[in-house]
């Protein structure tokens, strides 16, 4: 919904209520001060000091509107002392006092009894110091022109906070929200127009790519901070542990060849790039680093953000579509099997008894399918290894079709990103899925071989093998699409002895010979 459309459904903002209200204020006092001038006759002498007034209000007003979101109490007290000083100092009270109790009045509808007290009595200490500044004329006539518009405005100030006590406390319900949407109205803004990434793991890769063109290193492995104060790694390999020891080393206990250079965003540091294989660190070396590290730092953590965010959001949606199939669509179905359950059992005419049987066991694998749907949309990588959630999956799926399942899951290093990982399983389950509806297969291999940044996933079976995309089925095309996101290559063949192979590598995956690795090796059946 747009914020138009949302203005429309719920009413005007509570922040642009109250503008309206103050800058009504403001106009009916200069109003009511023109009116007064007007009939004492004495409007070509006032008017200068009604521009002046007019003028301060447009600049109170704007100021009021461009924090509309985020009130300050300092607008309010500026506008008093401003006002008061000036009026008192020129002696136009008695024409000009009623823009007085604007600022009394714009304090209690934006802040409440608390500021209006304080913003009379600064007015009143403003004019004191007025009157005590230039002592012409009778200092006690003067200040007695000034109070009853004070006390007016205070009288109105305090009634106008208490009205709009509701609004200001709607308001500040509304703030976080509002701030929110602004930041995500904008992000949506940025990833919609494609003018800047907001891929971590590709930003990540430009990153290395442009500090070891600008320092000569041989790699670098980038730290985001975590709110907790842990570093937690986007690329590398089995090292990370040791790479992220050095940037709590100092300089000069520091590995030869290892340098690390800070993310910096406006006010604190994001995470930080340690670089190694670098011959000779040099301070030429160390600028250039921090300005490819300043260009891509905000942009990284942004990046990061918003993949967690879009995460979170996946993850509801799919859980959302889940419980619509489980409670919607998969009850409807069942629903339909107990009638045709009660047409085959009351039927003397046995077509119709085999078809209603036939129709029947179409519903039951149905179900099934719709079962097995929910199941993919709830699974998720729950503890931040992608080798446990696999495991789980394919062992559920060989338990509800007999496939004989043999994994080969081996993970070292670093969990994967998030949404790396997410996508990985994603294309698991779909090449699992493959297997289990078309291939009629006997067995099911999974192997997976991580080091938390280079990814190798095999799933192989043993059945019919047509590997090649069928008309109006897309379950190829989005696995491709998904390995594109996360920089890996999808390769799907066809072995001389049969079956299905899906392979799944990232571009610097190699084979790597008795490299210990935390997983497991089972078959289940």
């Amino acid at each position: 919904m747009t914020s138009t459309a949302a203005h429309d459904a719920g009413g005007v903002r509570p922040a642009l209520q109250s503008w309206r209200t103050t800058t009504a204020v403001r106009v009916f006092a200069l109003a009511l001060a023109t009116g007064t001038v007007l009939g004492q006759s004495v409007f070509v002498a006032s008017a200068p000091m009604l521009v002046v007034l007019g003028l301060v209000a447009a600049v109170s007003s704007l100021l009021e509107w461009v924090t509309r979101d985020h009130p300050t109490h300092w607008l309010a007290v500026g506008e008093a002392v401003a006002v008061t000083m000036l009026l008192v100092s020129t002696q136009t009270t008695a024409e000009l006092g009623a823009y007085l109790t604007v600022a009394p009045i714009a304090a209690g509808v934006r802040h409440g009894l608390v500021t209006t007290l304080n913003v009379t009595l600064v007015s009143g200490l403003a004019a004191a110091a007025s009157v005590a500044a230039s002592p012409q004329g009778d200092m006690l006539a003067r200040l007695g022109g000034t109070l009853p518009w004070l006390v007016i405005g205070l009288g109105v100030g305090s009634l106008a906070s208490w009205q709009s006590r509701s609004t200001r406390h709607q308001a500040a319900r509304e703030a976080p929200y509002a701030a929110a949407h602004h930041l995500m109205a904008r992000i949506h803004q940025l990833a919609s127009s494609g003018s800047v990434g907001l891929d971590s793991a590709s930003l990540v890769i430009e990153l290395d790519t442009a500090m070891r063109e600008a320092t000569g290193g041989a790699r670098s492995t980038v730290f985001i901070a975590e709110p907790d104060d842990t570093l937690r790694p986007l690329n590398g390999g089995d090292d990370v542990e040791r790479l992220a020891q050095e940037i709590k080393t100092p300089d000069a206990e520091r590995t030869p060849g290892a340098a690390v250079v800070p993310l910096r965003g406006a006010q604190q540091v994001l995470g930080y790039c340690v670089i190694v294989g670098v011959p000779r660190w040099t301070p030429e070396l160390d600028e250039r680093a921090r300005e490819v590290a300043d260009e891509f730092a905000v942009r990284l953590d942004t990046a990061v953000l918003f993949d967690e965010v879009r995460t979170l959001a996946t993850s509801e949606e799919r859980n959302r579509i889940a419980r619509e199939m489980h409670d919607g669509v998969a009850q409807e179905i069942v629903g339909l099997g107990y009638i045709v359950d009660e047409i085959e059992s009351i039927s003397d005419h046995g077509q119709t008894r085999e078809l209603a049987s036939a129709l029947r066991a179409e519903i039951t694998r149905l179900v099934s399918e719709i079962r097995f749907s929910i199941f993919d949309l709830r699974h998720e990588v729950s503890d931040g290894r992608l080798s446990s959630s696999l495991a789980d999956y394919a062992r559920e799926v060989g338990h509800a079709t007999g496939l004989r399942v043999h994994l080969s899951l081996a993970e070292s290093g670093p969990p994967l990103p998030a949404r790396t990982a997410t996508e990985v399983l994603r294309v698991a389950q779909e090449a699992i899925g493959n297997v289990r509806k078309h291939a009629r297969a006997d067995n099911l291999w999974v192997v997976l071989d991580s080091d938390g940044t280079r990814l190798k996933l095999e799933v192989r079976d043993d059945g019919v093998g047509q590997a090649e995309p069928r008309e109006n089925h897309w379950g190829l095309q989005t696995m491709r699409e998904r390995a594109t996101t996360v920089g890996a290559h999808l390769d799907i063949t066809t072995p001389p002895d049969g079956g299905t192979v899906v392979s799944l590598r990232s571009p610097t995956t190699a084979p790597r010979e008795g490299d210990p690795a935390h997983g497991h090796h089972r078959a289940t059946g």
